[in-house]
């Protein structure tokens, strides 16, 4: 008996060893290995050196935005060989110069916009591309937003191939750019699109630690992550490989240009303050030379970068040619409010007359919260319970999000209903929008961008079991948040597009 309670001991030591092994294994696991990306992630990590990082190109104007958004995308195509496989011959370029002739966001032209320094606006002749009302909205090259770059991105077909467009240089040429859709940058092309089914904002919500991991994991998986900084022409400190370090720890200063994170050293010292993003951008010069600065440091502590919710950290992934032929939309700007907080939006639903017979390809929903599960039904009228299909599903992380559906061939009227768990729904209306830039002639003036909304386009699903229509929806608890005009005028439509290809 002694001979087996000395051998029982050490066992039975073993054995609640490998059950509390097992135990913590198991936690790592079911929150999103959280446990194990945190100490598998390195120190210090450069996308370049994985050769998934496009060349530096120069922005002309004010189009920070844009270029940050298309070196995510560019990044993501060469992670996947979409580029390539597609048919492309050439290095990974997109243009960012389409997105900024038809952004949906620009009013229309006027002489006074134009002179000769880079942040030039267009002519008379520039029509303007916010169709819901071309005499508001951004004057072209003069800042945006990644909300913006989605709204585009997600309600035409994607990008195109910058081959096809012409080479803008750095100071500008608005003869290049063109005023007309049949001049300069063309709005058709023989194109071929390129669509992000995911655009993710990382640090729209958590700890700034959990930001930081999360924008850090999405760099090794995915690829370069768009996000913002308070440009300075003066570097805080040169690193010791000759970097420069940047980084804006004033809270009374405003994010003036976006950038992309690509990668990280945690080695990187600046008095009391630890590590650095890695940073690549399309606008910074040194100072003594007029050189492109290309790449530096944005220290950890840098107020905005990877921490601002919507411009901190935003990646544009999953990147493919469009599958789809028609897309479907009544929000030309997004999205731009949400409905939280109004106990009276159980579920929206949109209404599309597909114009001929159609194949059902996907949805493009937004979700606000992360592991959001939503229930998304296609039904040919609102009032009865059957659906000519349903989809359940969960959503991981906020942000834009492609939902595949099956290929069913369809012709006329749908409506497309969205149910969320968190009943965050996401909607477009007239708004003054803070630009990275600000806007001519005042600087820093916010700009408001109006949309326009018609009844029986959109609607949302009460309480008490009703439909009410969509157009003159205003949020009970944000009104001060609605411009004038969105109080005036039937405004706001629900951010819920229809993908659809021919039928065959």
């Amino acid at each position: 008996m002694r001979k087996m309670e000395k051998t029982s001991a050490p066992q039975s030591i073993k054995l609640l060893v490998g059950f509390f092994i097992i135990l913590i294994l198991s936690l790592g696991y079911f929150q999103g290995q959280a446990f194990w990306s945190l100490r598998q992630l390195p120190k210090k990590f450069d996308l370049r050196e994985t050769n998934r990082v496009p060349s530096l190109r120069e922005q002309a104007w004010g189009t920070c935005w844009i270029f940050a958004t298309y070196l995510s995308l560019e990044s993501d195509l060469l992670r996947t060989g979409v580029w390539t496989a597609s048919g492309e011959l050439g290095p990974v370029a997109l243009a960012q110069y389409h997105l900024d002739k038809y952004s949906g966001f620009t009013r229309k032209g006027d002489d006074s916009h134009v002179n000769d320094t880079w942040y030039s606006g267009q002519g008379t002749r520039f029509p303007g591309s916010n169709t819901d009302d071309l005499n508001s909205g951004l004057i072209v090259h003069l800042g945006g937003d990644f909300l913006a770059a989605t709204a585009y991105l997600t309600n035409t077909k994607g990008a195109v191939q910058a081959r096809l467009t012409p080479v803008i240089p750095r100071k500008g040429d608005h003869q290049l750019f063109g005023d007309l859709p049949t001049e300069g940058v063309l709005l058709e092309n023989d194109y071929r699109y390129y669509f992000p089914r995911k655009v993710e904002w990382l640090s729209l919500n958590g700890s700034e630690l959990e930001k930081r991991q999360r924008i850090k994991e999405a760099i090794v998986n995915y690829g370069a992550v768009a996000s913002s900084q308070v440009m300075k022409p003066e570097p805080l400190a040169i690193a010791k490989n000759g970097l420069e370090i940047h980084g804006s720890l004033d809270e009374t200063e405003k994010i003036n240009h976006a950038i992309n994170l690509i990668g990280w050293d945690d080695s990187i010292r600046f008095g009391h303050h630890r590590g650095a993003w890695l940073v690549q951008d399309s606008d910074h010069r040194i100072e003594e030379t007029g050189e492109p600065l290309g790449v530096f440091y944005v220290l950890y502590d840098d107020l905005f970068a990877a921490k601002d919710p919507w411009m901190g950290g935003v990646i544009f992934r999953d990147v493919v040619v469009a599958p789809f032929d028609r897309v479907y939309s009544h929000a030309l700007h997004g999205f731009r409010y949400q409905t939280a907080g109004d106990p009276r939006v159980k579920k929206i639903a949109v209404k599309y007359d597909l114009v001929s017979r159609e194949e059902f390809v996907g949805v493009g929903l937004y979700s606000l919260t992360p592991n959001n599960s939503f229930k998304l039904s296609l039904k040919t009228d609102l009032k009865t319970e059957s659906s000519i299909l349903t989809i359940e599903g969960e959503i991981e992380t906020p942000g834009f999000h492609f939902q595949d559906l099956p290929f069913l061939a369809y012709e006329g009227e749908v409506f497309v209903v969205l149910e969320l768990e968190d009943q965050s729904y996401a909607y477009d209306a007239s708004f003054m929008m803070e630009v990275l830039l600000g806007g001519l002639p005042e600087w820093g003036k916010p700009i408001e961008v109006r949309s326009k909304a018609a009844l029986d386009e959109g609607h949302y699903f009460d309480a008490n079991g009703e439909w009410h229509d969509f157009s003159s929806y205003i949020h009970p608890y944000n009104e001060q948040r609605q411009v004038p005009h969105a109080k005036e005028a039937p405004t706001a439509s629900p951010s819920l597009n229809l993908y659809t290809r021919k039928a065959p």
